[in-house]
């Protein structure tokens, strides 16, 4: 993928076709290096099981991709999660959970979920504009 250029919805279909492809994607983003326990955050004694999952040896817990992060605890295939995420930064005015669930063919319940998770993940503070703001030539009013 290139930077900075807003790809079509069927790149993005191409690209990530299936869970598998997109797992492996984040997976990519996520452990560059390849798969980190998110418990004891060892990157050694890393065992592949099947599905995706892996289990860190040094603490004996098992961990996926998902793990600790807005896709936990969630049966959404991870392709419509990046799915959802197109549509929610390409849309101009936001989309809805009516729409969301549309365009991925799920249940409106599950889409109002998944944005509430992408939203969280977005975080609340914006640091920006606080405070004194001090601006050069402009002219606000008639």
């Amino acid at each position: 993928m290139k930077d900075n250029l807003t790809i079509s919805t069927a790149q993005l279909f191409g690209i990530f076709p299936d869970q598998e492809a997109a797992r492996k994607y984040l997976e990519s983003r996520l452990w560059p290096t390849g798969p980190v326990c998110p418990v004891c955050k060892s990157g050694e004694r890393i065992t592949t099981r099947k599905g995706g999952y892996y289990r860190c040896n040094a603490c004996r817990e098992d961990f996926t991709v998902r793990t600790g992060t807005i896709f936990e605890r969630s049966h959404v295939p991870l392709h419509k999660w990046l799915h959802a995420m197109y549509l929610l930064v390409t849309a101009r005015k936001g989309i809805s959970s009516l729409q969301l669930s549309k365009e991925l063919s799920v249940t409106q319940k599950t889409a109002w979920f998944v944005l509430h998770r992408l939203r969280e993940a977005c975080g609340s503070e914006l640091p920006a504009l606080q405070g004194t703001v001090e601006i050069d030539e402009t002219y606000i009013g008639g």
